[in-house]
């Protein structure tokens, strides 16, 4: 596998965890009387977990033609990720602490990246 497409697919799993996410925090808004094992036997969160372990298999693939050093760098979209589905998905707001933290976030990937 080409490294390029190794790093597009770490990337992808960071995008495939937070539409996880999105898919969790939604249903668990939806059914908050619910308890126990009922709370989980719904379709869309057994499609979040379904999502979020198929997210183990793509980094572990992807990680054996990633370089070690870039894994951490990479990791840190799925910050992103989850601010901008928050954000789309939930309308939810984005502060300013948030959207400088995820200038921070942007710029260390540049620059640990330039270098």
């Amino acid at each position: 596998m080409n490294r390029w497409i190794a790093v597009f697919l770490y990337i992808c799993s960071g995008l495939i965890a937070a539409i996880s996410q999105l898919l969790m925090k939604t249903e668990a808004t939806r059914y908050k009387e619910e308890s126990g094992i009922r709370r989980i036997l719904h379709f869309k969160v057994m499609l979040a977990y379904g999502l979020m372990f198929s997210t183990i298999f793509i980094n572990m693939l992807a990680m054996r033609y990633v370089p070690y050093k870039y894994t951490a760098v990479l990791a840190t979209f799925s910050y992103i990720f989850v601010l901008l589905l928050g954000y789309f998905g939930l309308k939810e707001q984005i502060g300013k602490i948030r959207a400088a933290g995820a200038c921070v976030i942007l710029a260390g990937i540049v620059i640990f990246n330039w270098g």
